[in-house]
């Protein structure tokens, strides 16, 4: 039975791999995304139990998608773990306030350690359990 649905939004397929097949060897639902318009299409669908984002995309960057997704009410809660290269840099550019009003539950650098990141998504998961994944309503 998995454990929930995840959403891995991640331009660069290497890690985009790493990062579905760890979750789902650790039961997790996921769908994959290389970029954020083709997510939030998807979350009018099904709202995904966590996202993990990356910030840097084409198309739509992580900040115009959290935003885009916080504009969705079936997906205003759904918490977002980042996973970026921007290290410093992004900590600087989301305060404490402005991570909460982004639903940013964690912020991981790449390169990072699977069963780290494995251990805190089963912790957010954990803080905020679902019967899993939900249709939106309308």
């Amino acid at each position: 039975m998995p454990k929930g649905l995840i959403f891995v939004l991640e331009d660069e397929v290497a890690v985009r791999t790493v990062l579905v097949e760890a979750l789902r060897s650790a039961g997790h639902d996921v769908r994959d995304f290389g970029d954020g318009q083709q997510a939030l299409d998807e979350v009018d669908r099904v709202v995904p139990e966590l996202i993990l984002l990356d910030m840097r995309m084409p198309r739509m960057d992580g900040f115009k998608f959290l935003s885009a997704l916080r504009r969705k009410p079936a997906a205003k809660a759904v918490p977002v773990v980042i996973v970026s290269g921007l290290g410093d840099e992004l900590l600087h550019a989301i305060d404490a306030r402005a991570a909460e009003e982004l639903g940013v539950a964690g912020i991981f650098a790449k390169p990072f350690d699977v069963p780290t990141l494995l251990r805190y998504v089963g912790s957010v998961m954990a803080r905020d359990p679902r019967p899993g994944a939900r249709l939106p309503q309308r």
